[in-house]
């Protein structure tokens, strides 16, 4: 064999083929992926818009209206207790004395006097007595009325010593001592003494 530095050709091997199914496997499995971290990062996007930043308080949900609830019948308003209803209809504390001039009677403080009305709503006939009614200053001390001064008031006829027959009604006036200074702020009526009673407020507002 003669040495003419021809070089051997070595057999060239034949590529391998790659299965189409191994192919089209591949690039489903890359497709996914992208789309699945494509996904990922839309959602982390959304999620952080939709989260408050750190130290933002957290809206709560919105507020109800309150609606303001009156605590009790104003001044002029007719209230009820039993078998009366009872309207103060007006009031005045400015006196000194109640009653004429040789039969009159003087206050140890000022006497308010209070004008009322009463009506029996009940269906049967019933006294009402002006003694049982007590007022109430500013403070929450109780006052008796002035049952003398009362009669001087209306004339001497005691308007609220009567008997009532259903549907029927009287009016007078109701006379309370108070010191000098002192406010009266309700009434408390009741159709007899022992009722649990109602107040009035004897001032513009709303009783409480």
């Amino acid at each position: 064999m003669s040495h003419d530095l021809r070089q051997q050709r070595r057999p060239v091997r034949a590529a391998k083929r790659v299965s189409p199914v191994k192919v089209t496997v591949a690039v489903l499995v890359s497709t996914i992926a992208v789309v699945a971290l494509f996904a990922a990062g839309i959602a982390a996007e959304q999620f952080s818009h939709g989260l408050p930043a750190a130290g933002t308080p957290t809206p709560g949900p919105p507020a109800q209206p309150v609606r303001a609830v009156p605590s009790g019948p104003a001044f002029g308003e007719a209230v009820r207790d039993g078998k009366f209803e009872f309207t103060v209809t007006r009031v005045d504390c400015s006196r000194a004395t109640v009653g004429l001039e040789h039969l009159k009677r003087s206050a140890e403080g000022r006497f308010c006097v209070i004008s009322l009305t009463v009506r029996n709503i009940g269906e049967s006939s019933k006294y009402f007595l002006g003694q049982a009614q007590t007022a109430y200053d500013t403070t929450g001390t109780a006052y008796d009325s002035d049952e003398l001064a009362g009669l001087y008031a209306n004339r001497g006829v005691e308007a609220f010593v009567q008997k009532l027959g259903p549907g029927e009604k009287a009016s007078g006036r109701l006379v309370f001592d108070v010191p000098k200074g002192v406010e009266l702020a309700t009434l408390e009526l009741h159709d007899s003494p022992l009722s649990d009673g109602v107040r009035a407020p004897l001032k513009r507002g709303r009783a409480g």
